[in-house]
């Protein structure tokens, strides 16, 4: 199974890949703001960094477990791990909740000195310049520079033409690519666009409605090269949408034939392959007047009706999108109005799935129909026996707490834990336990639970756990822990299998009082770090293992036996290159 990102992206790895001083550097990078929006799915992360010039960065889970690393400056060009690539990872690091990185008090009272920028030592240089020596270097970027020459064509195509039908040849020239364009040539084709956006917006003041229909063709042109653009960093969508802010912009104040304003717009929300048009209203109220409200409301209805009433049996069975945007837009034309019996009635047309029920249930508590909102939850949680319902029942709990109806209440959590017992459920079930002056007796009643599910899946014969997932005694060892019961916590430990990655927890915990037997577990664990860190050549998290021993003998004036116990560890690894060079540090 291949890596994700959440597995090769530590900051143990993050500080042995890029060295002391560029980790350093990164880290006040990352202090200063220096790095852009994140663009980040399950196996990569990109974004810009602003230094003295603007750096693309990405970071990614390679198949073999490795990470893979690429920036742009001349540092990155050479294949090191720059201090940009460490500004991004450890933004992502934070961004995930993996760390918090908070500015040391000795970097936070220091004054800092504001560095220039490129572009702040190029303004200060333009502003000394005559109005004649600047339009000759711009002359001359543009004749070297193939993005500043499309920018100030279009500018110039723009301003020469006096009527709408001039600006087509400026739609086109915005909107065309020649062949795929990969992530690297994206933010080329991106600000290419965001011009148009500017001067399409500026030719509003002219009062031609014409442009409404030429803003149109730019968005179905920009959405057909869009099937031609690497867009997994997100920046051409955006620009795309800001054109259809354009469109709506223009439409309410250009006053367009209404009807046919939306019958258009119809078609767009319904058959658009990039959902651009997925809602409408009540952004283009003012535009549709009354007859074009009246005309979409017709088509919206007419279309709706044509789909079947869903029901619970209906889930999992398919996914419509057709069917999907029609209910959007017909929920959106009940909630102009005002209706919420009516809007009700629209969405209670698919309940095939326990979000269906979720949603009639917040919006009935949102306008206070509290009782109402219940039905419609407790309807839901009825229709989907065995399904994850948790949402569902935290809004029903919710309720039933408003009520005070404390038995409803505990009969309710204590479902819910029993349906996914675990460490989270039982904290969960703790905290509305609180709130009803149960939580003592629930607690027991839960722990004992626990352990019937554990005897039951440790017995002999029972059915083999997959290998993903954790020993249920894990979640009684993470109880006790999270308690600080740490006789407890041992006792759950000892007893049969537990989650390896609580192991360094427990032995943290156990090595207060007993020593010994935290080391005998620090071994233990010890091959499946160091294996996992053959995975990526990281071998930090091995290391710390060895310097938690080092501590526990230490604190033990056992220095002779660590160090033999050292010794042993090199012969036995001795074929793990990386891991030599950091048991090194330790002599």
């Amino acid at each position: 199974m291949s890596s994700g990102l959440i597995d090769v992206l530590t900051l143990r790895a993050i500080q042995e890949l890029a060295g002391a001083r560029a980790f350093a550097r990164g880290m006040a990078y990352f202090h200063d703001g220096a790095v852009g929006l994140l663009d980040a799915d399950e196996h990569e992360v990109r974004a810009c960094v602003q230094g003295t010039q603007r750096y693309r960065v990405r970071l990614a889970a390679a198949p073999e477990g490795e990470l893979d690393y690429e920036c742009d400056c001349p540092v990155g060009d050479d294949g090191n791990f720059c201090k940009h690539s460490v500004a991004v990872a450890l933004s992502w690091l934070e961004n995930v909740g993996e760390e918090v990185f908070e500015r040391s008090e000795n970097d936070s009272a220091k004054p800092k000195k504001k560095r220039k920028t490129q572009l702040d030592q190029i303004r200060d240089y333009l502003e000394s310049l005559s109005e004649g020596a600047l339009r000759e270097g711009l002359m001359e970027a543009a004749d070297r520079d193939p993005g500043i020459r499309a920018k100030l064509l279009l500018s110039a195509k723009a301003r020469a033409g006096s009527d709408v039908s001039s600006l087509k040849s400026v739609v086109r020239q915005a909107t065309k690519v020649s062949g795929f364009v990969d992530w690297r040539g994206v933010s080329d084709y991106a600000n290419r666009l965001g011009d148009l956006v500017q001067i399409l917006d500026e030719r509003i003041g002219d009062g031609n409605p014409k442009l409404i229909e030429l803003i149109e063709d730019a968005i179905a042109q920009a959405e057909d090269a869009l099937g031609q653009i690497d867009d997994s960093n997100g920046v051409v969508m955006p620009i795309i949408m800001q054109l259809r802010g354009v469109h709506e912009r223009a439409c309410n104040r250009l006053e367009p034939d209404p009807v046919a304003l939306a019958e258009r717009i119809f078609r767009f929300q319904t058959t658009g392959d990039w959902d651009t048009f997925h809602s409408v209203l009540p952004g283009y109220e003012r535009a549709l007047g009354e007859p074009g409200l009246a005309r979409y409301r017709q088509l919206v209805e007419a279309a709706w009706k044509q789909f079947p009433a869903l029901g619970p049996k209906a889930f999992r069975t398919h996914f419509d999108s057709d069917r999907y945007r029609i209910e959007h837009a017909m929920e959106e034309l009940t909630a102009l109005s005002g209706d919420v019996d009516g809007l009700i009635t629209v969405k209670s047309r698919n309940l095939s799935s326990p979000h269906a029920f979720l949603e009639l249930a917040k919006v009935l508590e949102r306008y206070g129909r509290h009782d109402d909102a219940l039905k419609w939850a407790e309807r839901g949680i009825a229709a989907f026996p065995g399904e994850w319902l948790d949402d569902l029942e935290k809004l029903c709990i919710a309720e039933h707490l408003r009520r005070g109806d404390a038995g409803r209440v505990e009969s309710l959590a204590w479902q819910r834990f029993v349906r996914q017992p675990g460490s989270d459920a039982y904290f969960d079930l703790i905290g509305v336990a609180k709130r009803i002056g149960r939580s003592d007796d629930l607690a027991v009643e839960a722990l004992n639970h626990l352990w019937q599910l554990v005897r039951a899946e440790e017995a002999p014969g029972a059915k083999r756990l997959p290998t993903w997932q954790a020993p249920l005694r894990s979640a009684l060892v993470a109880i006790h822990l999270r308690e600080k019961n740490a006789e407890g916590m041992w006792e759950a430990f000892c007893g049969g299998p537990v989650d390896v990655r609580l192991w360094d927890k427990v032995a943290a915990v156990r090595g207060k009082m007993h020593p010994e037997e935290a080391v005998m577990l620090y071994k233990k664990l010890l091959p499946h770090v160091v294996n996992a860190g053959t995975r990526g050549a990281q071998y930090g998290a091995a290391l710390e293992i060895v310097k938690a021993v080092q501590e526990l003998r230490a604190a033990q004036s056992q220095d002779a036996v660590f160090k033999q116990e050292l010794a042993e560890l090199r012969l036995v690894w001795k074929a793990k290159r990386n891991f030599m060079k950091l048991l090194a540090t330790l002599s």
